[in-house]
């Protein structure tokens, strides 16, 4: 668990954008707790094989671990702690009200159906800020 009681910023990052060179980890904001985590939501909102999610789930843990090592506050959930949330934003409006977040920022997904969801994204006392993935060779608008 992140060890400070509350941050000015979560930023959410998805399984699918675990990019140690995105900008976002250039330096360490000891007021920044990244959210990486594992949602029964979005393992069954369609046919998975069972190997493709365990090799997310996995990558996704090691992510983690790498940015804790680096020095940034993680907080990662597995099924185990998120199966009582309804959802991603369910989840991130207890997380935010947790550690007395005012700013949510997230990379643009590339899944049209998760974009939709986080742009009707809607959390008490925070302001959501969409960002790119910085995975693509040009910025996504271009």
């Amino acid at each position: 668990m992140p060890s400070a009681s509350s941050f000015q910023t979560l930023r959410l990052i998805l399984g699918d954008q675990l990019n140690i060179n995105h900008s976002w980890f250039s330096s360490r904001d000891l007021g920044t707790l990244y959210v990486i985590t594992e949602l029964t939501s979005e393992a069954t909102y369609t046919t998975h094989h069972v190997q493709k999610l365990c090799a997310f789930f996995l990558a996704m843990q090691n992510f983690a671990t790498d940015l804790k090592a680096a020095g940034h506050e993680v907080l990662y959930l597995n099924l185990n702690k998120t199966h009582s949330f309804s959802g991603l934003s369910d989840l991130l409006a207890h997380v935010a009200s947790q550690y007395s977040v005012r700013q949510i920022q997230y990379q643009r997904p590339d899944e049209y159906r998760l974009l939709k969801q986080l742009r009707a994204l809607e959390v008490p006392k925070a302001t959501i800020e969409e960002c790119d993935t910085e995975h693509f060779i040009v910025p996504f608008l271009e």
